[in-house]
């Protein structure tokens, strides 16, 4: 009951309390917010540094002090969007202000590790031509070199490396700028190293395609040799084998040949062997012919005797299986006188002479 009695006044009181003092009690807590940022800032505090700066800044009644801390807090605790948007706003609201060199320089800084390393190249580049005497001048040089070689551009960022050796060798930056120096040394060589292993293996690769191409080549055209070879070789077996069968069908011809030359021989031996046994008979009938007649003839006077004539024998040829011999004289002498008694005899000797001719004809082409 104590209780709500006691905020009833509490809220009297305000409501009734001039509008004035109610003013003054918001700058004054606009006041303590910077004053706490500030305690804050100075003591590391970054979170907290920000809250009260950003809640000062946010009254639109903040100095340019306190949105240079509030820049600060925000790089020192990596919130290098709000820093690059901060940075902005200070540079639009207060292109006179004795903050702005700072402010460029922390703007070039949230870029760079933003990782908008052509945006802080630029920056940088703007901040060292505006301010060349300002004391943050070899640190824009550092980060300007850094940008390049985060970008693997080694050339550009050794000249501002050896710039800032040469021309600030006491300034913060420079021993970091001289292990850079010895990267970029390093990886010089590497690259010219790896040049020339580039340059190496190119050649290699090179003479190695060249050499299967000439491998190639030389295959396909001992392939190609090995190929004309087997044709010749086949042409040749072909021709072989076409002699071979010619004188196959020449020995097979011979064959025949000689076959029918053995069936016309034995032919022949037949024949001959007829001649004989005809030319016998032909000579047996005339001399039985010759008898008869001479028995017929009366008998002679006795005053006179006539010698008796005796025929001469038929000489029987000598039995050959090349060439039978018939004497053809001595039988046309044997059956001239029988002819006109005996007609068959004459038939007989037309037989014989035809045989002969045969024999004869059968002979010359066996002796060819």
């Amino acid at each position: 009951m104590k209780r709500g009695i006691f905020l009833t006044i509490l809220l009297c009181l305000l409501f009734c309390l001039p509008q004035g003092i109610l003013v003054a009690n918001e700058a004054d807590g606009q006041d303590l917010s910077m004053l706490q940022g500030y305690e804050s800032f100075r003591n590391g505090d970054w979170v907290s540094a920000l809250f009260f700066l950003r809640k000062a800044v946010g009254s639109g009644v903040a100095t340019e002090e306190a949105w240079y801390l509030l820049i600060l807090s925000e790089m020192y605790s990596k919130e290098y969007e709000a820093a690059i948007q901060d940075c902005q706003h200070y540079m639009a609201q207060y292109p006179e202000g004795g903050f702005y060199p700072l402010v460029e320089y922390q703007y070039g800084r949230s870029l760079y590790c933003a990782g908008k390393y052509q945006d802080a190249i630029s920056q940088f580049t703007d901040f060292c031509h505006s301010y060349p005497e300002s004391e943050f001048y070899p640190s824009a040089l550092f980060f300007i070199a850094e940008s390049f070689f985060n970008e693997y551009n080694y050339s550009s960022a050794k000249v501002l490396y050896q710039r800032l050796v040469d021309d600030y060798p006491l300034a913060e930056r420079s021993p970091e700028a001289q292990d850079r120096l010895r990267i970029i040394g390093q990886a010089e060589r590497e690259e010219k190293l790896l040049y020339l292993l580039r340059v190496t293996g190119e050649e290699y690769l090179a003479a190695k395609e060249d050499y299967e191409k000439q491998l190639r080549k030389y295959q396909s055209e001992d392939s190609m040799g090995l190929q004309d070879q087997l044709s010749k070789s086949f042409s040749d077996m072909r021709a072989m084998q076409s002699t071979v069968d010619e004188l196959q069908y020449r020995n097979d011809e011979q064959a025949r040949r000689i076959a029918q030359l053995e069936e016309e021989k034995k032919l022949l031996e037949i024949s001959a062997d007829e001649a004989r046994r005809l030319a016998t008979d032909i000579a047996a009938a005339s001399q039985a012919a010759h008898n008869t007649e001479v028995s017929e003839k009366p008998a002679p006077s006795e005053t006179v005797q006539p010698e008796r004539v005796q025929p001469e024998p038929i000489q029987q040829a000598p039995v050959s299986t090349e060439k039978p011999q018939v004497s053809e004289p001595v039988l046309r002498e044997t059956v001239s006188g029988t002819t006109t008694e005996y007609p068959e005899l004459e038939s007989l000797r037309e037989k014989v002479e035809e045989l002969q001719r045969l024999l004869e004809e059968r002979s010359a082409r066996g002796e060819n």
